[in-house]
């Protein structure tokens, strides 16, 4: 019987059908019946992943493609990264479950301490699964301190799909299944968009006036009879298309929140670990900006399950005060802190230290690879920070106006070539790259080239 041989991680696509092929089709369909609309609507069928290693994934038809979404950006490192992996497998053996949170084990503490020195002042860590959770853990403890149980968010937000995350979530179809939950708790107001203004006002610099005039709305709730507590933001936001805000936005936030005696939340599910650049997105926008609470998760595991929230002692001791007799911990769940995912993300936090500089040099790699594709038509912004990207796709020039269908053509063109990106961007206009920071510079490369066939190609058949 002959093995497939092994997976190249540096390796290049090699499509041997055209994709979906004929198994992933067969398994997609029996998993739509079995899964139902919830997760698949009503889109084409997808490619079926089978296995994976570094920057390329294989499909259950054989066919190799590179992986520039690094499974929404939690495989930071590569799929099945070593480090990662053999620490796994050792925790496996040692211990797989404990009492989440009842009895600590000694991974758990050993990730936490790590944590802990990453959170600078934010120096309390509480686990998750979820960035989801993680979310709803902090609105949580913003209303634990404050004693209100509203908060701000923005417009275009994405921060999870479960409770209070779901709340300040501003991408559909979030807005419609919060309407039918009852009264929201999230007051949104505009996010600054340099390159499409939120007041269409078509400014040559932002001067935050999108974020003032929607301040007043937050003004007029602050004096009402359910202000809120707290404000959770991402530094920049991923979902919504990579928008890159003026590096004034998250200092100005701050001020004007804690003017009201806001709590101020970071959400940085996917910015956080060193995607951007710099550890934490929001670093460089100075002191007087740091959060009171911080959120982060997917590529903080290197590709297991985990995520945190970081915040002062103080403000963390909250939960202190609301422990039920008997001594259940407020905050529980049977697989809090789960031994296998700690152990990844203590073996992944070392490794994301390790490959700084590879990290640095792939996403110079893809600012010159991208630089040509600014001039190519349909093509209105590109935005780039580390390795977060976005291209921004508009039907006309001068009004920006967003270009869904260009959009979709593109990720079809970039998965015929055999590229694997992300649709994105509020109105699905946006192509949004996650790639793994050990890309090697040849896939950089070719990623370059196929998107610049596959724009060159999209703009020619929505032109006709």
């Amino acid at each position: 019987m002959s093995r497939r041989p092994a997976i190249d991680g540096d390796g290049l696509p090699a499509i041997a059908v055209p994709p979906p092929g004929p198994r992933s089709r067969a398994a997609a369909a029996r998993l739509r019946r079995s899964e139902g609309g919830a997760i698949w609507g009503n889109g084409p069928p997808p490619i079926v992943w089978k296995r994976a290693k570094g920057s390329v994934v294989e499909d259950l038809d054989g066919n190799r493609f590179l992986d520039l979404t690094s499974g929404f950006g939690a495989a930071s490192l590569g799929h099945a990264a070593p480090e990662v992996a053999r620490a796994v497998a050792a925790q496996a053996r040692r211990l797989m479950q404990g009492l989440g949170d009842l009895q600590p084990h000694v991974t758990r503490e050993r990730l936490v301490r790590a944590l802990a020195k990453r959170g600078g002042a934010l120096s309390s860590v509480l686990l998750a699964t979820t960035g989801s959770e993680a979310v709803d853990l902090a609105l949580k403890t913003a209303a634990l301190a404050t004693g209100r149980r509203r908060f701000v968010a923005f417009e275009g937000g994405y921060h999870g799909q479960l409770g209070l995350a779901l709340e300040a979530t501003d991408l559909p179809p979030s807005p419609a299944i919060v309407k039918a939950g009852g009264d929201p708790r999230a007051i949104h107001i505009a996010y600054p968009d340099p390159f499409r203004c939120p007041l269409r006002r078509g400014c040559a610099a932002c001067d935050l006036s999108c974020f003032e005039e929607g301040w007043k709305r937050v003004e007029s709730a602050c004096d009402g009879p359910d202000p809120p507590g707290a404000v959770i933001v991402e530094p920049i936001q991923g979902r919504a298309g990579v928008i890159v805000p003026p590096p004034r936005f998250l200092a100005r936030l701050a001020t004007r929140a804690r003017e009201r005696g806001l709590v101020v939340i970071h959400d940085e599910i996917l910015t956080g670990a060193g995607r951007t650049g710099t550890w934490w997105a929001g670093e460089g926008s100075g002191p007087e900006a740091a959060p009171d609470l911080l959120v982060a998760g997917k590529g903080l595991g290197g590709g297991v399950a985990i995520a945190a929230l970081f915040g002062s002692p103080r403000l963390m001791n909250v939960w202190n005060g609301h422990r039920a007799k008997g001594g259940e911990a407020p905050y529980a769940s049977t697989y809090y802190a789960h031994p296998l995912a700690a152990a990844g993300a203590f073996a992944a936090l070392r490794a994301l230290d390790a490959t700084a500089e590879a990290a640095g040099a792939a996403a110079s790699a893809f600012t010159e690879g991208l630089a040509r594709l600014r001039r190519l038509p349909g093509v209105g912004d590109v935005r780039q920070a580390g390795l977060l990207i976005g291209i921004d796709f508009v039907s006309d020039a001068s009004a920006r106006t967003p270009h869904p269908l260009l959009a979709s053509r593109v990720v079809e063109g970039l998965l015929r070539r055999g590229v694997l990106g992300l649709p994105g961007g509020r109105f699905a206009h946006v192509v949004t790259l996650l790639p793994s920071r050990r890309i090697a510079p040849g896939q950089v490369a070719f990623a370059a080239r196929a998107l610049e066939e596959s724009i060159g190609e999209g703009a020619k058949l929505s032109a006709g």
